[in-house]
């Protein structure tokens, strides 16, 4: 899944979830700029995670603060996710 695939798909995310608006999702999107807050961002992951069939380790959330990071994330998981 290329990076512009996992923006789009955490765009799709957090317009299900939240009806507020948020600014335009970039790679380098801060995510607390972009209007995700603790909560929200624990309820993109969960919604990311059953969405791409992942489970994302907490202790590497903890250090995520812009959208490339969570990109990352889910992209290291998708690679290491078992084929088949």
């Amino acid at each position: 899944m290329t990076n512009d695939e996992l923006l789009a798909l955490l765009e799709r995310g957090l317009r299900q979830l939240h009806s507020a608006a948020h600014p335009t999702l970039t790679a380098h999107s801060d995510l607390h700029s972009a209007g995700i807050d603790s909560l929200q961002l624990l309820e993109l992951v969960t919604w990311t995670e059953k969405e791409l069939g992942i489970r994302l380790p907490d202790e590497k959330l903890y250090a995520v603060t812009e959208v490339s990071g969570l990109c990352d994330l889910i992209s290291a998981e998708l690679a290491n996710r078992p084929v088949g």
